[in-house]
């Protein structure tokens, strides 16, 4: 027989208000009294009711995530880090897909706005320039959390890595390897990401008193491994030379060595290749990738944590300040940048 939350005041000797409090962590009750609570509610196997929960607290315990590209193992190593601490917490996810798509991230945040989400975590489109959505969110009083593409001008807590910093530390690496015409696969001129890691390839050039040339920079619409390929075959056959290459993405990377390799170009020893993002891929091919890692795990379990501060000072009618995490980048050396 299941026992109700209000039964299980009384046997506690506590209000039921006390006892739905401590089930759900709010600061105004003790330790102590929490871990009684949720000690007895585990012996007697309680279970609360969702729909009388969600009428007398307005919240779902669900979160909605939205990722760029679900075939990206970069957002799939952040969403799984996401889930499991979601799934630790109490919390469902909804996944959505916006495919890299401003129309569709809209109609995304439209939908998890009408299921009453209790916030939602995502990481922009590559096309999105409007944040009117995002807005929308903030007004409707449900925690907003932006990860990895970012809109800066939006009040809200963000976690993204210091791209400028890692696209100089890219480019610096193929400069000392002896590289002197270094190319550039760039992602799209609206996300900030894109923007940052460019800003540091032009830094290092300058830096090291390497000439910047535009032709030298090509732009990826997708991030993907194709695109790579394409802007490979583009770079080579307009005949413009070069010695090493810095791509957005691993998978970027990936796409242009698999087409330098069909035309017989030795990797690294003709062009040294170096990715961003540290996905597993790069590890398993030959030359194995030199890259960034960009902290995908650590994004992840920072995005989770920012959501859980804001829900609980909710809970106390405050709202936490917004926070802008900014995580530091690591190089990767591996055989794509090792010259003999």
């Amino acid at each position: 027989m299941k026992i109700s939350l209000k039964e299980m005041a009384k046997r506690l000797s506590l209000s039921p208000a006390a006892v739905s409090k401590a089930l759900n962590d709010y600061p105004d009750i003790s330790l102590a009294t929490k871990n009684l609570v949720k000690s007895y509610a585990k012996k007697v196997g309680y279970k609360a009711n969702s729909q009388a929960s969600f009428l007398r607290s307005q919240k779902t315990k669900t979160i909605g995530v939205i990722i760029p590209d679900i075939t990206n193992p970069f957002f799939n190593k952040i969403l799984k880090t996401i889930m499991t601490l979601a799934q630790k917490n109490n919390y469902s996810i909804i996944l959505g897909n916006s495919k890299e798509s401003f129309s569709l991230e809209e109609k995304l945040v439209n939908q998890f706005l009408q299921q009453k989400v209790d916030g939602i975590l995502m990481s922009l489109a590559n096309d999105t320039s409007q944040y009117k959505h995002l807005e929308n969110i903030l007004a409707n009083d449900t925690v907003l959390v932006l990860f990895d593409k970012v809109a800066k001008l939006i009040n809200c807590s963000k976690v993204f890595v210091d791209d400028k910093d890692g696209g100089f530390k890219a480019t610096e690496h193929l400069i000392k390897k002896g590289c002197t015409k270094i190319a550039h696969f760039r992602g799209g001129l609206n996300p900030q990401n894109s923007i940052d890691r460019y800003l540091g390839y032009r830094e290092a050039l300058s830096v090291n008193k390497i000439s910047f040339d535009p032709n030298k920079v090509l732009i990826t619409s997708s991030g993907s491994i194709e695109q790579g390929y394409i802007l490979a075959k583009k770079l080579y056959e307009s005949g413009i030379e070069i010695d090493g290459l810095f791509c957005i993405t691993d998978m970027v990377a990936l796409g242009a060595i698999r087409f330098f390799k069909e035309q017989k170009i030795d990797i690294p020893n003709e062009i040294s290749v170096i990715g961003f993002s540290n996905t597993m891929a790069g590890n398993l091919v030959y030359p194995s990738l030199s890259t960034i890692d960009q902290k995908a795990s650590k994004i992840g379990a920072e995005a989770v944590r920012l959501f859980l501060s804001e829900e609980k000072m909710l809970k106390t009618e405050n709202r936490l300040e917004n926070q802008s995490l900014v995580l530091k980048t690591t190089l990767i050396k591996r055989e794509s940048t090792q010259r003999i």
